[in-house]
């Protein structure tokens, strides 16, 4: 589905975040997730719905299809469109990025994808937000950041590749210093862990698990200019807002009840325009 908006109008986006679907049939935790989501689609309505990753315990998981399914059933039900990238917990198992995206397929309403990039199994895209007479008023770019390091490397998390780094720059061109465009990913980049901010909201409760290592995209953000709001999860008990040069580096709150965690369970609600965005956290609880 196209992402359609008037030209002043907000675009609302429902981040949800590590939900952590384990083996069909579904446990209790696991019910109760979808049960809250679908309690939260019946009182709002969104015009994008954004998974950034972990959307299942997939080590544990010998038929995802079957979880899969349960989650996009209830997104099915929204007629809202989803967009997805995956994180480091949901290719652990028997099941590779390749197959996770082949599941998509059971989505009714999938964004519309343009730009589309795969590397080292990794699917990059990007969302256009698009006016009345189809201008792209905001571009929404979308990273998969990843598993686990390669490259025989002493680190844990991935890194983005300089390959993802580049597709970024490429289709960063045409986009503006005064365009209002946002990022998504799983894993935060190291500049979540910069103590420099001028806006600190929410809670840190955890260290920052990003990459050790920083192959340089938050420096393609600040050269190009048109990147102003990037949004993660990965990390349970963070769900904090700052701003780093001027970039408002943001997760998202983690959404499964099968997980750890001691943060109350919910979303991060996205409210876009052409100059600027608002966000709040929903809690189920």
């Amino acid at each position: 589905m196209k992402l359609k908006v008037e030209a002043n109008a907000p675009f609302r986006i429902c981040q949800l975040t590590d939900i952590h679907l384990g083996k069909a049939p579904l446990n209790e935790a696991d019910q109760k997730t979808l049960a809250k989501l679908e309690q939260l689609f019946k009182k709002k309505q969104y015009n994008l719905i954004m998974l950034t990753g972990d959307l299942l315990w997939g080590k544990d998981n010998s038929v995802p299809q079957a979880s899969l399914e349960k989650l996009f059933t209830v997104l099915n039900a929204t007629k809202i469109p989803v967009a997805i990238t995956y994180g480091n917990h949901d290719s652990e198992g028997a099941y590779d990025r390749a197959e996770l995206r082949a599941y998509e397929k059971l989505l009714e309403f999938p964004a519309e994808k343009s730009n589309v990039y795969t590397v080292f199994e990794r699917e990059n895209y990007t969302l256009d937000v698009l006016t009345a007479t189809d201008e792209i008023r905001n571009r929404i770019f979308v990273w998969d950041s990843g598993a686990y390091s390669k490259w025989n490397l002493e680190v844990e998390y991935a890194a983005i590749e300089p390959e993802q780094v580049n597709w970024f720059l490429e289709n960063a061109r045409e986009r503006k210093q005064a365009d209002f465009d946002l990022g998504f990913m799983h894993i935060p980049l190291p500049e979540y862990k910069t103590t420099e901010s001028s806006v600190f909201v929410g809670t840190k409760g955890e260290d920052v698990c990003s990459s050790e290592l920083n192959s340089g995209l938050f420096y393609a953000f600040l050269r190009n200019q048109n990147i102003k709001a990037v949004f993660a999860g990965h990390d349970h008990d963070n769900n904090y807002q700052k701003t780093f040069h001027g970039v408002q580096l943001t997760y998202g709150n983690v959404t499964g009840y099968n997980c750890y965690g001691r943060l109350p369970r919910g979303v991060r609600e996205i409210t876009l325009y052409a100059d600027h965005c608002d966000t709040k956290l929903v809690s189920f609880e």
